[in-house]
């Protein structure tokens, strides 16, 4: 519980000063007392609140720093995947080469060839 600085006599004695019945101004002396000791339990500090969002960022951070090293690695993956498609590629690019020149060599030497 946090400790509050409350003076009930005071308030008490102000209130009898403005004209309020003194049991009355006892009553609402003790009662405002409760309330603002109610309220500052309730209440959070800045230390708290930088606890607090301290271990968030923490948390957060961390969360990025797991998220980039998935990344990373499925980036890897998918440079691995390119890779492959590209010998794939590759090799079609020589049989398509190879059923070009198979195919019309003979042709352009029907056409230009003795005949």
């Amino acid at each position: 519980m946090a400790a509050i600085a409350f003076d009930t006599l005071s308030c008490a004695r102000r209130l009898i000063a403005a004209g309020i019945p003194e049991q009355q101004a006892d009553v609402l002396a003790e009662l405002m007392a409760q309330a603002f000791v109610h309220n500052v339990d309730q209440l959070v500090t800045k230390d708290y609140l930088d606890a607090r969002f301290d271990a968030f960022e923490s948390r957060i951070n961390q969360q990025f720093v797991t998220l980039e090293k998935q990344m990373d690695e499925r980036f890897a993956l998918a440079d691995q995947n390119f890779a492959k498609i590209e010998g794939k590629f590759q090799l079609l690019y020589w049989m398509m080469g190879v059923v070009i020149a198979t195919t019309v060599l003979p042709t352009l030497a029907s056409f230009f060839g003795p005949g």
